[in-house]
């Protein structure tokens, strides 16, 4: 075997988010009839190293991995970056890859699933607005929260929420964890159009901390912040990777 894929994303401390990945890798696993060595490795050695000294979990920096891979002679590896959009940690990504552009025949970056790289941005909204359909009704006041990034412009989030208002969606809002559309200018929106209930729902990528104390924890969260304005809050706390449509889209990508 002379070919590997890895899924690379930034990491997780939290266990379920790590069983996610394992499953993916699995999934993918299968979907290559063992033609492919398939891995996954982590950006952040910090998640790694709290990943295994809380849990005796071990998911190698995406240099390790591709160190590894150089030594035991791998000629093709296609990396798969599970990011929503592309920010500092998709540039790093590139940068780590051009560090071992001569250690490999062919070494290919996938794209971020928000990309508008081959024009396919508008695609890439409707499957996740599909993909969220049953989890997220039409009816409703929807928040949706992504990661964002304090180094580019986060338009990818306005173009989904458009995509969602197409869809038939009644009021849609989105803000980011980090950047430029804060958690207070989403409030501030909510209060001047008089919501009273909305549904509170991540566009990110896996299980975590995110997700768990960011967004729906019970203190100096998303979802603490806008009760303390007497909205009500229903929540919907599926990562994207959770959804079977988005690890399908994954998987055609990489075959």
């Amino acid at each position: 075997m002379s070919k590997a894929i890895i899924v690379v994303s930034f990491g997780t401390a939290n266990l379920e988010g790590v069983e996610v990945l394992e499953a993916f890798e699995e999934e993918i696993r299968e979907s290559v009839n063992g033609k492919y060595h398939v891995c996954k490795a982590f950006t952040s050695s910090v998640l790694s190293n709290i990943l295994f000294n809380k849990y005796g979990k071990i998911v190698p920096r995406l240099e390790e991995v591709l160190f590894n891979l150089s030594n035991d002679r791998y000629k093709e590896v296609y990396i798969q970056p599970l990011h929503v959009i592309e920010g500092s940690e998709y540039s790093n990504i590139e940068k780590t890859i051009k560090e071992y552009d001569y250690s490999f025949s062919k070494i290919t970056l996938g794209n971020v699933l928000m990309s508008n790289k081959d024009g396919n941005l508008k695609e890439s909204c409707n499957l996740i607005v599909n993909t969220m359909e049953d989890n997220l009704m039409k009816t409703d006041n929807i928040v949706l929260v992504g990661h964002g990034s304090k180094t580019i412009n986060t338009d990818a989030y306005n173009i989904l929420k458009g995509v969602f208002i197409e869809h038939g969606y009644k009021n849609v809002y989105i803000g980011t964890l980090e950047g430029e559309i804060r958690r207070e200018d989403v409030i501030t929106e909510l209060l001047k159009d008089n919501i009273k209930n909305i549904t509170l729902a991540p566009v990110l990528m896996l299980p975590g901390n995110h997700i768990k104390k960011d967004i729906f924890g019970e203190c100096n969260s998303w979802k603490a912040s806008i009760k303390e304005h007497n909205i009500n809050v229903t929540s919907s706390k599926k990562a994207l990777l959770e959804y079977k449509e988005i690890r399908e889209y994954y998987i055609n990508n990489i075959k």
